[in-house]
């Protein structure tokens, strides 16, 4: 007992003499977990830090759409079947004139810096359009005119005057003093993914042997060869190009159409082992329509729709000559001569030009082929096509539009401003698969 009082006294006599740095301790203790979660926030984390190569040629309102799909940030997204779909707003109605789009905002959204996000804080310039904050969580948009696509264009980050984005992540941009990005950067408390952006598939590639990217995005297939010993490759089929064969309707022969379908006819292979594509609409589209005119190859047809044997000049950027030059050894007979000719960019005179096509994302291709844009290539003018043109950009309702493109896709088709070929195979590489998963 004795010696059970003796260890009371000890204990007793070192608290009275150490009570202040005990209770100092204890307080620290507390402080340090109540405020040490918070700080820890504030810190830089380990994030996974990714370096990624892509190609094309880019300026600050024209993102890659894999960048615009990471973000996530604009006011509105785009379901699996391209149809506008709610994001950072709640709803939204149009005016009966079709003038004036006003949206909802949720209420629980913040920007890239934990700030809540008010319509004020939007800032946003779109050229002939007036932006007016209502309240709060309310934003209106005025247009000069109908059109119907508007909705769809807004799949675009939101920025405020701080320079902050919509969502979790942050977003800096490297470019040319001619306003070309050369370097997207854009960070998250859970990944920094930094895009390097390359002119060139071969030189996306040869960075990537280099080692100052970890993975590459949508090369082209004929680069597999030169990379198969270098990672993983993940091959796809990219619905959202179609390669196109465009007649130039100037020239006195392809004005006619039976000369362009003859062309079509004598064709004896128009995919060249990739994907046969139908239209100049993605296959996922809700205004899709696979059941259109096509050319199966059929020499005798060829010859009954001319007479006499033409001519042709094949233009062609370096990227697609071996198919230019596949489709001179299908065509070259008693009917046609095709010389072939590579241009590093659409050319301003060419009777046929092998391209690219970036399919957009809402069916409307007015720009592309109606007969009083400078930006229709083959500078072919239809009646029937322009006015459903015009007709699909100013009509609201979604089941009327998709009649009006299913008649586009058919007519396109017959009338053949251009002769619709494959979609292109590209593949990624990457040296860490995982990557693909953060970049999906």
């Amino acid at each position: 007992m004795s010696k059970f009082r003796e260890n009371i006294w000890f204990l007793s006599g070192f608290f009275k003499k150490y009570s202040g740095l005990i209770l100092g301790s204890v307080i620290f203790t507390v402080l340090l977990l109540v405020f040490g979660g918070f700080i820890y926030k504030k810190l830089p984390q380990n994030r996974k830090t990714i370096s990624v190569g892509i190609v094309g040629q880019f300026g600050s309102n024209q993102l890659p759409t894999k960048i615009l799909n990471i973000l996530n940030s604009g006011l509105i997204t785009l379901n699996e079947k391209f149809e506008p779909v709610p994001n950072i707003v709640e709803n939204w109605s149009i005016s009966e004139d079709g003038r004036s789009y006003t949206f909802h905002l949720f209420s629980n959204k913040v920007w890239s810096d934990g700030k809540p996000l008010i319509a004020s804080d939007i800032k946003m310039s779109i050229p002939n359009i007036k932006i007016e904050a209502l309240d709060p969580y309310t934003l209106k948009f005025f247009i000069p005119t109908r059109f119907s696509p508007f909705i769809s264009l807004l799949n675009i980050p939101l920025i405020n005057n701080d320079a902050k984005i919509a969502g979790e992540y942050s977003i800096k941009l490297k470019q040319k003093s001619s306003g070309i990005i050369t370097q997207i950067t854009l960070q998250s408390s859970q990944n920094k993914i930094v895009f390097y952006v390359y002119p060139t598939a071969r030189q996306a590639l040869t960075a990537y042997k280099l080692g100052q990217v970890n993975t590459v995005l949508d090369l082209p297939t004929d680069l597999i060869s030169d990379a198969n010993s270098f990672g993983q490759i993940t091959k796809q089929t990219d619905y959202s190009h179609v390669i196109l064969l465009i007649f130039n309707q100037t020239d006195p022969n392809l004005k006619d159409k039976s000369v362009r379908q003859s062309l079509a006819y004598m064709l004896n292979d128009k995919t060249f082992g990739e994907t046969e594509a139908f239209t100049t609409i993605h296959p996922k589209s809700w205004s899709y329509n696979p059941i259109v005119k096509n050319y199966p190859f059929n020499p005798q047809r060829a010859k009954e729709l001319v007479k006499n044997k033409i001519s042709f000049e094949l233009a062609t950027t370096p990227e697609l000559l071996s198919v230019a030059e596949k489709i001179k050894s299908q065509l070259d007979s008693d009917i046609f001569e095709i010389n072939t000719k590579v241009v590093t960019s659409t050319p301003e005179q060419f009777q046929l030009f092998l391209t690219s096509f970036n399919i957009p994302t809402d069916p409307d291709q007015y720009r592309e082929w109606h007969s009083t844009q400078s930006t229709n290539v083959g500078r072919g003018s239809d009646e029937k096509l322009d006015k459903l043109l015009e007709d699909g950009r100013v009509t609201y309702d979604q089941k009327l539009r998709k009649v009006i493109y299913f008649d586009f896709q058919k007519t396109f088709a017959e009338e053949l401003p251009a002769l619709v070929l494959y979609h292109p195979s590209t593949f990624h590489l990457t040296r860490h698969p995982s990557n693909l998963e953060v970049l999906k």
